[in-house]
């Protein structure tokens, strides 16, 4: 059977509605998160990735002037001038081209009229050498070039570290909120059962006013549960440069991972090789040893040359002239109370300054390896070890309500059986939590905590 125009239209209707509300429904839905993705957000819009950027321009502006100091310079010079000094105006009168032979009569040599003159001079002046130091600067920038990159991947470095933190907390802090709604559920049926058996004249008073007071500590620690998770929220949104908001679900659950742990050696090898802070320092002592090389320029002649072309006019004779003047000078200095000798030796002393610090370095990234390496074993062993505990304290739960309602053990046995398992819960996910921190710690110790590690795969 045909459909009329008008139950196609009405179907139509029906499907937009639909559509609309499918619509509606997914923009209320939170936003899913995985950790990469908080990463991701991070690195690119945090405002100290921000700051260590424009320190790496502010580092690329320091090599333009390094290196414009090989470039010729050339300025500019307008100036007006007045006056009656006889060195003046014969000066002036030569510049300007209207010296005369009247000129020479001893009374206006000696007692001249006043001279305007305005004065237009350019300059151009080119460094030729100037004893190794333009090099010794070129190379200073350039390394600091690259002491800004290698501060970039320290900053990262630490902001990822910051980010599984974070994100992870928020799990932590869910999974803690679950662990206490559920101890709340079960206090309350037990206070359901305590209260029938109260009414049936088999427990006292007390045991139902002391379950009433056990299920109040247990409301207060599920605020303080709601409190962490939304603190845990907003330290993941300032990570990310507050691209987050509140309204996301993370999807990288708070689970244990599988990931083989390295021989300690091969981690130290990697950190040696990786860490930002030891090239760092690598490029601090190189940045020493070219501002020696600076140092040493001062005792070295400075050679340039210069071309200035000069043009001088009147203002009431209307007469001018133009010159010109070409040169190269050579510049030493002879004594100067060794101050040179003294800044080579300021330089030469805060580069082995710096090796000592290298090598002081070196030795405690060696222990902070070593620290996060049996940090990371530990923690996977006390993930088994609060894993048995839970399993445990369940079954001891399970006993003791039996026991209790049966008349054969106190509440506070009872109690003591909830509190433990609530705690063995919590001791779980801690563990969990501590291994993933232990995991980045590891990488970061290493010098390879970046999106290509296990933990953002």
């Amino acid at each position: 059977m045909a459909m009329t125009p008008r139950i196609l239209a009405s179907s139509w209707v029906a499907w937009a509605a639909l559509g609309a509300w499918l619509a509606a429904a997914d923009a209320s839905a939170p936003r899913l998160l995985t950790l990469r993705e908080a990463a991701e957000l991070t690195l690119a819009h945090n405002p100290s990735v921000q700051a260590v950027r424009e320190q790496q321009e502010a580092a690329r502006q320091v090599s333009r002037q390094a290196k414009s100091q090989q470039l010729p310079r050339l300025d500019f010079k307008e100036s007006f001038t007045n006056g009656n000094n006889p060195i003046y105006v014969f000066g002036a009168k030569l510049t300007q081209e209207k010296f005369s032979a009247s000129d020479f009569d001893i009374e206006l040599l000696n007692n001249p009229d006043p001279i305007n003159n305005i004065k237009t001079e350019l300059t151009l002046y080119q460094s030729i050498w100037q004893g190794g130091q333009t090099q010794a600067r070129r190379a200073m920038a350039r390394l600091g070039e690259e002491i800004a990159a290698e501060r970039l991947n320290q900053t990262q470095q630490q902001l990822l570290l910051e980010v599984v933190t974070h994100y992870y907390a928020i799990q932590l802090a869910r999974q803690n909120l679950e662990t206490v709604q559920a101890a709340r559920r079960s206090a309350e049926a037990s206070l359901t059962r305590i209260q029938n058996m109260f009414d049936s004249g088999l427990v006292v008073k007390s045991d139902l006013l002391r379950m009433q007071v056990h299920i109040a500590e247990v409301r207060r620690q599920l605020l303080e549960a709601e409190n962490n998770l939304r603190l845990s929220v907003s330290a993941l949104d300032i990570d990310t440069g507050r691209q987050l908001g509140e309204g996301f679900e993370p999807a990288t659950p708070l689970a244990m991972r599988g990931d083989a742990l390295p021989d300690e050696a091969s981690l130290l090898a990697a950190a040696l090789a990786n860490r930002p802070e030891i090239a760092e320092m690598e490029r601090a002592i190189a940045v020493g040893r070219e501002q020696v090389n600076e140092a040493r320029g001062y005792n070295r002649p400075q050679v340039g040359a210069f071309a200035t072309f000069e043009y001088d006019q009147g203002t009431r004779s209307g007469s001018s002239g133009a010159n010109y003047l070409l040169g190269v000078q050579l510049s030493y200095n002879i004594f100067d109370g060794m101050y040179k000798g003294a800044k080579v030796a300021e330089a030469e002393a805060n580069t082995r300054a710096r090796e000592s610090q290298l090598r002081r370095l070196t030795q405690l990234i060696s222990l902070q390896v070593k620290d996060a390496y049996l940090r990371r074993s530990t923690a996977r062993q006390q993930h088994q070890v609060a894993a048995e505990a839970v399993a445990q304290a369940d079954e001891s739960l399970r006993i003791m309500k039996d026991r209790y309602e049966a008349g054969m053990a106190p509440l506070t046995d009872l109690l003591n059986a909830e509190t433990a398992l609530t705690a063995a819960r919590t001791s779980l996910s801690q563990a969990i939590y501590q291994y993933h921190l232990a995991h980045a710690n590891l990488e970061l110790a290493a010098g390879r905590l970046n999106l290509d590690s296990p933990l953002f795969q």
